[in-house]
């Protein structure tokens, strides 16, 4: 017999999605997974969804449900014991008889079926771009910039192509290196220009939206959704320009504001602090452009980390903004946007943003070069 604290432990250690994705192919859709159901002639994804929260799979057409043991006993048509020995096997936790599983041959996924890629219609872009009223967008023309600056916020509000939803939100539209909209992330903002999480509904995707909406003419759910870097459709519009990777779309935006030079530094948001990886970078790397990381102040040495993975010489990790100018007023997770729109409402009469951005490496290096001085 097994001991009840075994089969407690393995119950503990088994995860519905590392169960499933032993015979199956799943796709990520939001929070869950899916793929097709292995209790019934399923055609069609999205009725079979996998909830790691609840660590609990359903079939929303035949109606099957359960948990990972559930899952092995139907699929594999085993007792409940050998289902805790099978799981005890794959988790490396002593049970007894599990022998018989540990050398088991493994079988092929079944493969989910390649679905095209989702493109939205640039018109849905440029239906969002009226902006005044947008909360994000007044809180940014409120920053006593200077003059040269002021004058920038609309061009980079255009360069962006930063919209407003219906509900009121900021729209960061995803438009990859061949001008197409891949999707948008919608962000509710206070008037103080931080993120509204107090607020019932102050995120969305674009692409969930849609799904929400069976009446356009198109489905998010029949497509592969690849987001891309914000900012990427710049890439090839400044062709010499380093390319400067935050993690923020708010602060690629207001840095966009307080240097704007994109034929020096061109500024791009990855959307957070995991999302920096080879497969979102590979555009830039194949056109053999220099990249420089800003990472927020708590995550300096996990972006370094990255950094060499990534195993591409021409990528840098820049942290002095966030080690040399920060103050605790700007907390623990500040990045460069932070420092920069604090110290120019420390001191609006002098153009500190020109003191910070002139600190940056591409800018000293053209400075020495040129021997170029501020005016």
């Amino acid at each position: 017999m097994i001991d009840k604290n075994t089969i407690q432990r393995v119950k503990d250690a088994a995860g519905i999605v590392d169960v499933i994705s032993d015979f199956y192919e799943l796709r990520k859709s939001g929070v869950e997974y899916e793929c097709h159901c292995p209790f019934h002639n399923d055609r069609h994804i999205g009725s079979f969804k996998i909830t790691p929260r609840k660590n609990y799979a359903k079939c929303f057409s035949c109606g099957w449900q359960g948990g990972p043991i559930d899952f092995l006993m139907e699929h594999e048509k085993i007792s409940f014991l050998d289902a805790i020995r099978w799981l005890g096997s794959k988790y490396s936790i002593e049970v007894e008889g599990m022998e018989k599983y540990a050398s088991r041959p493994a079988k092929p996924r079944q493969q989910l079926p390649k679905l095209p890629m989702l493109i939205l219609p640039m018109w849905m872009v440029t239906r969002c771009e009226d902006v005044k009223h947008d909360i994000l967008v007044r809180w940014l023309c409120s920053i006593p910039w200077d003059s040269c600056q002021r004058a920038r916020i609309r061009e980079s509000l255009k360069a962006y192509h930063i919209g407003m939803s219906r509900q009121g939100m900021t729209m960061f539209w995803q438009i990859d290196e061949r001008n197409q909209v891949r999707t948008g992330k919608m962000m509710l903002y206070k008037p103080d220009g931080h993120r509204n999480k107090d607020a019932k509904y102050n995120f969305d995707w674009v692409h969930n939206m849609l799904y929400r909406e069976p009446r356009l003419p198109f489905s998010a759910d029949k497509t592969d959704v690849k987001p891309c870097l914000f900012g990427l459709h710049l890439l090839d519009r400044y062709p010499k320009a380093t390319v400067c990777i935050v993690e923020s779309e708010k602060t690629a935006l207001i840095m966009s504001v307080a240097y704007g030079n994109n034929d020096s530094e061109v500024w791009m948001a990855c959307g957070g602090v995991e999302n920096l990886n080879r497969d979102k970078l590979n555009p830039i790397i194949e056109r053999g452009r220099n990249i420089m990381l800003y990472p927020d102040r708590d995550a300096i040495d996990k972006w370094k980390g990255k950094a060499d993975q990534l195993g591409y010489d021409k990528v840098a990790v820049e942290v002095q903004p966030v080690t040399e100018w920060w103050k605790p007023v700007d907390g623990p997770k500040a990045d460069i946007a932070d420092v920069v729109v604090r110290m120019t409402m420390e001191h609006p009469s002098r153009n500190t943003v020109g003191d910070v951005i002139e600190q940056l490496p591409v800018v000293r290096e053209l400075k020495d070069r040129l021997g170029l001085e501020r005016v």
